[in-house]
């Protein structure tokens, strides 16, 4: 996003994404810590021998020289703090990664400075570098990124009736964003996403682990999927679009088809 005149300025940022321009040019995607979302045109960093190249790959953490222009700002130099390369290097990381990156891209509006999902995701992606499975660090991720940016779902109530203990809970309604009693179920208009009291234990318990403590945590690879099923479901009916990074994921993973998923 370009600025109202002619400057410079330094950011700390994260590459959400790259996209190529021109016959070597690149169009990165940052999340900085003092400007939010930004995109910055990268010269040349598609040749091999750009000073630019090393800086702009994807989860890279960089410091950031930008060089502010009236339609597109530009990365004038980069210092890279911590390139994430382990993250590049195992195809399952990798998926992960770029799932969290296309979610904070989607959701993340530009220019809007919001320094504690900085450096949550920023946390996230050292504790994801070093864990052996990923499945239960990305839903605590997913869950506590969903919180921070104001789009948690309802998982101690039922969504209609407000009900907190009810005899029978009949599932998730994703374009309800929450849970559903089985007596607000039977109006409701939407195909319901099974969950087990269980889950829903596990999901509430997530809200407040520590990434690094989930990280240390056997995974149920059952309640993974269950997991997964419930939020995947809330969060693309949230941004209203499917997600390309989730669909390579989930393939990756030989993910289990699932009604409601």
């Amino acid at each position: 996003m370009g600025g109202d005149g002619v400057g410079l300025y330094h950011c700390e940022g994260i590459v959400l994404r790259t996209r190529n321009i021109g016959e070597a040019d690149r169009i990165v995607t940052l999340f900085t810590k003092e400007k939010g979302k930004i995109e910055a045109v990268a010269r040349g960093a598609r040749r091999p021998r750009n000073r630019l190249v090393g800086v702009t790959q994807h989860f890279s953490y960089l410091r950031a020289l930008i060089f502010t222009g009236k339609s597109l700002d530009q990365l004038s130099q980069g210092e890279l703090i911590k390139s994430f390369a382990p993250l590049r290097a195992d195809l399952t990381k990798m998926a992960y990664a770029t799932w969290w990156s296309e979610l904070l891209d989607v959701f993340l509006p530009l220019a809007e400075v919001n320094t504690e999902v900085f450096l949550f995701a920023l946390a996230g992606l050292v504790v994801l570098e070093k864990t052996t499975d990923p499945m239960l660090v990305s839903r605590a991720f997913e869950l506590r990124l969903l919180r921070y940016l104001g789009y948690e779902p309802v998982l101690d109530r039922c969504v209609h009736c407000q009900e907190t203990n009810p005899p029978f809970w009949a599932g998730f309604a994703p374009t309800e964003g929450g849970m559903l009693c089985s007596v607000c179920a039977k109006e409701a208009g939407e195909k319901l996403i099974p969950v087990r009291p269980a889950a829903v234990q596990a999901l509430t318990g997530l809200y407040q682990a520590d990434l690094r403590a989930v990280a240390r945590q056997p995974v149920d690879l059952a309640l993974g999927q269950e997991l997964g099923r419930l939020l995947f479901a809330f969060i693309q009916n949230r941004a209203e679009k499917p997600f390309k990074s989730l669909s390579f994921l989930q393939s990756l993973l030989a993910w289990p088809p699932s009604e409601g998923s």
